[in-house]
């Protein structure tokens, strides 16, 4: 797995590194996002990494993604939603059910 780095820029009204990337799969891989988050997370030395989008190119062995770097956990759940949270194992789908229940 190649991973390359597209684009890079700071996010000051929330507060976060917003990271455009590119990851290069060889025959047979999937896509691993917890292999992605920490090697995208080796040029930055601190932060919340949370891949907000990730989809394959067609007809290629290649994928393009978003990552965004907040300060800590608690300021990622404030700000995404709950379904980036869910896909990226922050929180657990019994965590959404409650809530809800509570709103």
């Amino acid at each position: 797995m190649e991973i390359k780095v597209l684009s890079e820029h700071d996010d000051k009204y929330l507060d976060r590194k917003i990271v455009n990337f590119s990851v290069k799969l060889e025959p047979n891989e999937n896509i691993d996002k917890n292999a992605i988050k920490t090697k995208l997370m080796e040029g930055y030395k601190e932060g919340f990494p949370i891949i907000y989008t990730i989809k394959g190119v067609y007809g290629i062995r290649e994928a393009k993604g978003v990552l965004h770097i907040y300060k800590n956990e608690d300021s990622a759940k404030k700000l995404l939603p709950k379904y980036v949270l869910i896909k990226n194992g922050v929180i657990h789908g019994e965590e959404k059910e409650s809530t809800e229940k509570s709103k």
